[in-house]
């Protein structure tokens, strides 16, 4: 069965750049379908701020033919960097929006979790949108950060149009009252972005996915994305 993984790796600068530049060798990795590599960033800073770029932190996003597949590539990894102690987290996925090239052959699989559960998003922006985009999605990214149900959110980029978005919440129907606004501590920030996406949209592709956590590796710099007692 098919197995997504969101790892973050702290490597020196020169070793994120490469990634982000290159990923010929990835591409001969066995089972490896799709996989993206970005710049970390800090969810809600301003574009422009200091804060906002992690240089020392490479995201990996990965979608897998099986989990021994990624197991495999974890102990002999055709780039030292990905070799390192880091932390990831593996995933299925049970729902998806949108359409990406890369993604939209991701297997769907089982339903809404009881407990956490994880949104992911990858998208091409236009580059024309890009000022647009950074006016509609730095409230969303702060309203995302700043929600009772959010266990931890990331951002990543990688020049000059690769976005992407992950957050873990603590059940779905804390993710659904930030996406709908329903309650009095959401805002209206993602629906009034989505309403603006749908007038002109901000992307060549776009593609969102709910999914259901399965196992943790490592330890995130802040808390924990399984409850205690959850499999590992």
């Amino acid at each position: 069965m098919q197995l997504f993984s969101y790892h973050v790796i702290d490597a020196p600068v020169h070793r994120v750049a490469l990634r982000l530049l290159s990923s010929a060798a990835l591409r001969r990795v066995p089972g490896l379908l799709h996989s993206e590599c970005m710049l970390r960033m800090q969810m809600g800073q301003s574009v422009l701020g200091p804060g906002r770029y992690r240089w020392r932190s490479l995201v990996f996003i990965a979608l897998w033919a099986s989990e021994p597949h990624l197991d495999a590539f974890l102990a002999a990894p055709p780039y030292p960097v990905f070799g390192r102690d880091g932390y990831h987290l593996r995933m299925r996925a049970y729902r998806r929006w949108g359409s990406h090239g890369g993604l939209d052959h991701a297997e769907l699989a089982g339903a809404a979790p009881e407990g956490p559960v994880v949104g992911l998003t990858l998208a091409r922006l236009r580059l024309s949108e890009t000022l647009r985009f950074a006016h509609w999605g730095k409230p969303v990214e702060a309203q995302v950060r700043d929600h009772p149900g959010l266990v931890h959110g990331a951002v990543a980029y990688r020049p000059f149009n690769t976005f992407s978005t992950f957050s873990v919440w603590r059940d779905e129907a804390a993710m659904l009252d930030m996406v709908r606004g329903r309650t009095l501590t959401d805002g209206e920030d993602h629906r009034r972005a989505m309403v603006e996406r749908a007038r002109r949209p901000f992307h060549h592709e776009f593609t969102t996915l709910r999914l259901i956590p399965l196992a943790e590796h490592g330890r995130w710099p802040d808390t924990p994305l399984l409850p205690p007692g959850s499999p590992s």
